[in-house]
């Protein structure tokens, strides 16, 4: 017993340099969505401030795909030494687990928590072929074409997915759910009249509400966003309570070195505190939310009790 406790302590002895020269080569950064949404936006503002405290690159690499979910299983299966981190999501670490029967990954042990990163909010937005525009009248035209208006999303089980079912259910409307890869590809379609309707993150969505091409009827948030005051929130619209916010977070492979993990988190906190990115961070209606990795840990513990309770009154579970 004694030889093992002095040959682990010899090894973690001979490791601590290691991860104190942490990081010794590029860092790979996953966002669980394709180029273009909010997640991918601010994954690549981040990474350019983050690899400045570093010293190293960050690389994005974009897994779209399943809500994503194959962006955090190939994240939590990724060697736990902090140069493969996650971009999570609400979607992947708090509805996903809530909306799927069975995930190949369980957000709660498998990884460990950096920090958070930004809170944000939604707009729903209609294509302006359409003749609503007010939610109202969205609601009451969908009501008179019961199953012929297509809603888009950023996947299945993703927190756009879950949104307009939760207004589905409590407007008492039928509307046909489209998947897509990512608020990217949601709004293109959004634009090019493939679908009609969608609730896409701001900064994905707001060029495109600035032009005319797509027309903002509500926002999602308890509150409305700061880039157009005038748009009502949903609850304001007469579904009371109604709140669907979006928080995004760094997390690494359980198993990573607290030292590597400490690392990250102060070039998080670096990183968010440069006034040049909390100033684009404002522009698309984002605030910065760096916290400590205990912090992001209980926060999403909280947000997956919500969302579960969420989901089972909407009754939106894919098996």
């Amino acid at each position: 017993m004694k030889l093992l406790h002095v040959a682990t302590l010899a090894a973690a002895i001979a490791a601590g340099p290691a991860y104190a020269a942490f990081p010794e080569k590029p860092v790979h950064l996953v966002v669980p969505l394709a180029p273009g949404g909010t997640t991918d936006i601010v994954s690549r503002l981040l990474a350019e401030k983050m690899q400045q405290a570093l010293g190293q690159p960050i690389v994005i690499e974009n897994r779209a795909g399943a809500g994503g979910t194959i962006a955090s299983n190939y994240v939590a299966n990724a060697t736990p030494d902090g140069y493969t981190i996650l971009m999570g999501t609400v979607g992947t670490m708090a509805v996903a687990p809530a909306m799927y029967g069975s995930l190949p990954y369980d957000p709660a042990t498998a990884f460990e928590s950096i920090s958070m990163v930004n809170t944000g909010q939604f707009v729903l937005v209609v294509n302006p072929e359409v003749k609503a525009k007010t939610l109202p009248e969205l609601i009451a035209l969908a009501r008179e074409n019961p199953g012929k208006i297509n809603y888009g999303s950023a996947g299945n089980g993703s927190t756009l997915h879950l949104g307009m079912e939760m207004l589905k259910q409590r407007a008492d409307i039928d509307m046909v759910h489209v998947p897509y890869k990512g608020s990217g590809p949601l709004v293109s379609a959004l634009v090019g009249g493939e679908v009609q309707v969608g609730i896409p993150d701001i900064p994905s969505a707001l060029s495109f509400i600035e032009a005319g091409r797509l027309r903002p009827l509500a926002v999602t948030g308890a509150e409305r966003a700061s880039f157009a005051p005038n748009i009502p929130t949903i609850a304001e619209e007469g579904f009371k309570d109604f709140n669907v916010s979006v928080w995004l977070g760094l997390l690494a492979p359980k198993g990573t070195p607290q030292a590597v993990i400490d690392k990250l988190n102060a070039a998080v906190h670096t990183a968010l505190s440069d006034e040049a990115l909390r100033q684009k961070l404002s522009e698309l209606d984002s605030q910065p939310k760096p916290s400590s990795p205990d912090e992001f840990t209980a926060f999403a513990k909280s947000e997956r009790e919500k969302w579960k309770q969420i989901v089972d009154t909407a009754g939106a579970r894919i098996q």
